[in-house]
């Protein structure tokens, strides 16, 4: 019988497995990108090694939340980390070399195959681990924690591209990696559940029934189906802003200043104040209100680069928008882990991910063609306006009555019952 301790014990080692590969993750954020840039110096290239990380997401996003669903989320979450660390380590190799950039792109190309695999089977494992009414307090934590690293990893991004370069950075990633996977293998056992499991030739049949089921579960469910749409839409918006950062602050020539640092920190500092305020938020408004309301205000702060382009002006938007990503995500994850059947979270995460990241990819480079075209005033003016309409759908759809009574919440039976059976234990 499991320990009364055991859930917060774990919860402690998940919480500490994901600030340490987060920290690694926010150092190499700006290797990556400033290395394309030197090595290149073109703006396209920057966006393009941005947008080539999200191209797995579209692809294998569809199917690895069935494999989150199916396999061990303990111990897929331990491969994708010891895999993630290897290839990163990989990209500190090719550094050392002076690497051709199509080496160094097909390396984040991989790095983003092993991403869309994490992320499902960590939400699910929340559910496994986190007891129910914990849940908006590990949102937020994650949120906040990713908030801080958002604040304080820049500096230190920015210090060790600056002092020691890429190849560090790629090393320091690789660690947190290892450490992360050592975090997660020391998590109970038990926190698998009754995992069923077929043979891989069943598993392989079952990958398109059980993507068309999260499919037909997401466009059946009107809040889930409007959240993906909004969310695809949203991807127009400030990911083509954030994936020529560098090229915005830096020029051409790569020289990153400190102001880089600054303008990302705010983000940081913003999503730490939204995760902080959502859940007292959560216990006197529907998630559907805060939602709408953080679409509301993003509106203005996308505005403000369009109005007066300086760093100033750069810096309150990430802030803002740091801040109102915090009061959306918190509400809408916990919602959502409320409103689906944990059996099947895992799917559907890993649909509403590959979905709108599809949008990524293509706005990360319209936006740069905007920057170097038109400038940094045009780029924003687009983006807000498809920020407008965000907020309106999110405002007058049923993601912005979610939480409340009226909105339907997906059990198991909104699957449908054609489902491959599994056999066996553990």
């Amino acid at each position: 019988m499991e320990k009364p301790d055991a859930r917060r014990r774990d919860e402690r080692l998940l919480r500490s497995a994901f600030i340490i590969s987060s920290t690694g993750d926010w150092v190499f954020r700006f290797a990556l990108p400033v290395l394309v840039l030197q090595l290149t110096g073109s703006a396209v290239s920057t966006a393009l090694t941005y947008a080539i990380e999200f191209v797995p997401f579209v692809v294998i996003g569809l199917f690895s939340g069935v494999v989150a669903d199916r396999a061990d989320r303990r111990q897929l979450m331990i491969a994708c980390d010891v895999v993630s660390a290897a290839i990163v380590a990989g990209i500190g190799v090719l550094c050392l070399i002076d690497p051709p950039t199509v080496l160094v792109m097909a390396a984040a190309f991989l790095l983003g195959c092993v991403r869309p695999f994490s992320f499902p089977a960590f939400q699910g494992f929340i559910t496994e681990r986190v007891a129910e009414h914990r849940r908006a307090s590990m949102n937020a934590w994650v949120q906040g924690a990713d908030g801080t690293l958002g604040m304080l990893g820049p500096v230190a991004g920015v210090a060790v591209v600056t002092l020691l370069g890429p190849t560090a950075a790629s090393f320091v990633n690789a660690a947190s990696f290892a450490v992360s996977a050592l975090l997660i293998a020391a998590t109970a056992v038990v926190a698998a559940g009754r995992r069923l499991r077929t043979s891989f030739g069943a598993a392989c049949r079952s990958l398109v029934p059980d993507a068309v089921a999260a499919l037909r579960m997401v466009m059946t469910q009107r809040a889930l189906l409007w959240a993906t749409i909004l969310l695809t839409l949203a991807n127009f918006t400030f990911p083509a802003a954030a994936a020529n950062l560098v090229y915005i602050v830096a020029g051409p020539t790569g020289d990153v200043p400190a102001s880089l640092a600054v303008i990302a920190a705010a983000q940081g500092l913003g999503a730490v104040l939204g995760a902080a305020a959502s859940p007292v938020l959560l216990r006197r408004f529907s998630a559907g209100t805060l939602m709408a309301a953080a679409m509301a205000v993003k509106v203005i702060a996308l505005t403000l680069p369009a109005l007066w382009p300086g760093i100033g002006a750069l810096t309150v938007c990430w802030f803002v928008v740091g801040t109102t990503t915090s009061t959306f995500i918190v509400p809408w994850r916990t919602y959502r882990q409320g409103a689906v059947d944990p059996e099947f979270l895992g799917r559907v995460v890993g649909l509403q991910r590959a979905i709108p990241f599809a949008a990524v990819p293509v706005s990360s480079l319209l936006g740069s063609w905007l920057v170097v075209e038109f400038g940094v005033a045009t780029l924003f003016t687009a983006i807000a306006v498809i920020q407008f309409f965000v907020w309106l759908g999110t405002r007058f759809s049923p993601l912005g009555r979610s939480g409340s009574s009226s909105v339907e919440v997906a059990g198991p039976s909104v699957i449908p019952a054609a489902q491959p059976s599994r056999t066996g234990g553990n």
